[in-house]
């Protein structure tokens, strides 16, 4: 029944997000536009503008200003998964159970919406500077390209060695960004800026440690229960209040238990 719960939750937040993304994208009306859509709308988990929309809740600062951030952090992230497939990076077919960007529209249009996607997820943060100049400078050599790079050159044994470095740079940046866009008011107060944006840090380790045991990159559960265990340590400045940000992590974990082949 707790499950149950948490995913309904989850579910509510995500509908909130696609809602503003369907208003924030362009229209079907260009080709760019119809490839944008189609990559940002569809089976996302958006665990990253859902944690960003958690985090504005559980301060008292949620609005408009979260939710455009939680949406422009969405678009990033997708423009991101659309160059991870490309022929030339990881080469893969398929996106969330459907073609690959570029497969359904060819790899130009693909490149074309990815850069679209970065720049319109700055300008619907304009009126944040601060935080627009933070959204791109994900995109630098010490994030994201750097783990992409950095990833397309490990194999074997030695991505095995350097995994929680990708992760670092790769997965775990887009986390902290939805942590600090539910940290925008002014209200909020050093110690709890802080408790939100450890816990964004440990929870996108949270959750590449989970994708990875799903995928049978890891197999010691205990190394993914110890990081639930650090993840939620930073919650405990904001008490009572961070009740839905738990259940993020409970969220994890019951994808854990729900791959009957692998852990039943």
């Amino acid at each position: 029944m707790v499950i149950v719960d948490i995913s309904e939750s989850i579910l509510n937040d995500r509908h909130l997000i696609e809602k503003t993304l369907q208003v924030v994208l362009p229209g079907e009306s260009t080709s760019v536009g119809r490839v944008m859509r189609y990559a940002v709308l569809g089976a996302g988990q958006r665990l990253r503008p859902i944690l960003a929309l958690r985090i504005a809740r559980t301060l008292g600062c949620d609005g408009p200003h979260a939710m455009r951030a939680a949406a422009a952090i969405e678009m990033l992230h997708c423009a991101s998964l659309i160059v991870d497939d490309l022929p030339c990076m990881d080469d893969d077919s398929l996106r969330r159970n459907r073609a690959a960007v570029h497969i359904e529209f060819g790899e130009a249009k693909a490149v074309l919406a990815a850069f679209a996607l970065v720049a319109l997820a700055a300008k619907s943060v304009g009126d944040q500077p601060g935080f627009q100049i933070r959204l791109l400078s994900t995109l630098d050599c010490d994030s994201l390209i750097a783990g992409q790079a950095l990833d397309l050159e490990l194999s074997g044994g030695s991505r095995n060695t350097q995994r929680s470095y990708v992760t670092a740079l790769k997965t775990v940046p887009l986390f902290q960004l939805a942590a600090e866009a539910g940290t925008l008011s002014t209200s909020v107060s050093r110690e709890e800026r802080h408790a939100a944006l450890s816990f964004g840090t440990e929870f996108g380790v949270s959750y590449q440690l989970v994708d990875d045991y799903l995928d049978g990159e890891i197999d010691d559960l205990r190394q993914v229960t110890e990081q639930f265990d650090r993840a939620r340590e930073c919650l405990e400045p904001l008490g009572e209040r961070a009740r839905h940000l738990e259940d993020l992590l409970d969220y994890l974990n019951a994808k854990i238990w729900e791959d009957g082949s692998r852990h039943r």
